[in-house]
This record gives structure tokens, sequence and C-alpha cells, in this order.
């Protein structure tokens, strides 16, 4: 009976490692996907810029927001200097299974919905959701193995040392590149899934 008992153990575990391994196979696939799909919209991108969009995808907002005031001054300033003559998605899909997506402003305003509702959505996903160094490391790999395969055009050895350099620093946040700044203007909102306002669903 032991026996028995034992071996269905085994074979449960079994299942459950393999199970695991599959998503996060799955998952890694479709971090590449995302990776050379952005990478397509913005040919410009720099490093800097790549390292940006996993660690989005992996940490969320980067940090908690103890001010909201402050967020929503933010977001006025923001709103106040953009040119909509750009055009964009209203949201793009940044992590696996959407758990992060960038609500961008320019369509988000232009469609009138509530700045009020995105702020909120923002600051619950800056002190909720928890991001993962570890997942953060995975999506570096990928990036290095689209460069070892010829999929992204960077140089292997310049990727990384910067991530080396971030992972120095414990994997801080960082700005856009100067270069991206200029060309795409970027202007969005950094949102958890499962906190996007029920209206955008």
């Amino acid at each position: 009976m032991k026996i028995i008992f034992y071996q269905i153990f085994v074979v449960l575990f079994l299942c459950a490692f393999v199970n695991s391994n599959a998503q996060e196979s799955d998952d890694i696939f479709a971090m590449k996907e995302i990776l050379q799909k952005e990478i397509r919209k913005h040919p410009e991108m720099e490093i800097q810029d790549v390292y940006k969009f996993i660690h989005q995808a992996a940490m969320g907002s980067e940090h908690a927001v103890k001010d909201t005031m402050a967020v929503r001054k933010w977001m006025e300033n923001e709103i106040a200097g953009l040119d909509f003559k750009k055009i964009e998605n209203l949201i793009d899909t940044i992590s696996p299974g959407g758990k992060i997506v960038r609500i961008n402003l320019r369509p988000y305003l232009k469609a009138l919905y509530d700045t009020e509702k995105l702020s909120n959505a923002f600051i619950k996903t800056a002190n909720e959701f928890r991001g993962s160094t570890i997942i953060l490391e995975k999506y570096i790999q990928a990036v290095l193995d689209l460069i070892e395969d010829g999929r992204i055009n960077f140089q292997k050895e310049e990727a990384k040392n910067f991530f080396n350099e971030m992972k120095i620093k414990k994997y801080p946040a960082v700005h856009h590149s100067k270069k991206y700044e200029e060309k795409y203007s970027p202007a969005y909102r950094v949102i958890a899934g499962e906190f996007i306002p029920s209206f955008l669903k």
C-alpha cells in the first residue's frame, strides 16, 4: 500500500513539474513574440529601452506610490504637453497573458475616457502588483537568445554588459533613451491587467 501511495505521489509530482515547465516555456515564447513586435514598432529602440520594456513587463510600475497628488499632477502636466498627431494603439500588451499593459495617453484622451480612473489604476498597480526579478532575469535571457538567433538587431556584448550593470545595481528602473524620447515621444501608464478600468475590457 505504501509503495502504491509513493508511486502515485511521484507521478503527481512529475506531472506538476512538467506542467510548470511547459507553462514557463509558453510564457518565454510569448515574451519573445511580444519583444519582436515591440521592436518592429520602434526600430530605433536602444538596449536601454529594451531593458525598460522587460523591466516593466516583470516589475510593473517600478515603485510604490505614496504621493497620489503628485501622480495626478504628473498626469496633468504630461497631458498639457502632448502632441495628438501620433497614431497609437490604446493598449499595448507588454507581458504574457496581459499581466502588464501600457495604456497610451493619446488614444485614451481622444476617446474622452476618465483620467482619474487611469490614475487610480496606475496607483493601484504601483502599490499592489508584486514584480519578480526572477522573471526579469528570464526575460533578459529571452532578449539575449533573440540576439543570438539574429531575430533582433543588437550587439550581444553590449546587451550583456548593460544587463550585468543593471544586475549589479539590483535591477533599477531606468528612463527611455534620449533617442527613443525624441523619435517616439512616449506617453503611457503601466497598468496590471487585473486593474485595467472595466470600460476598457
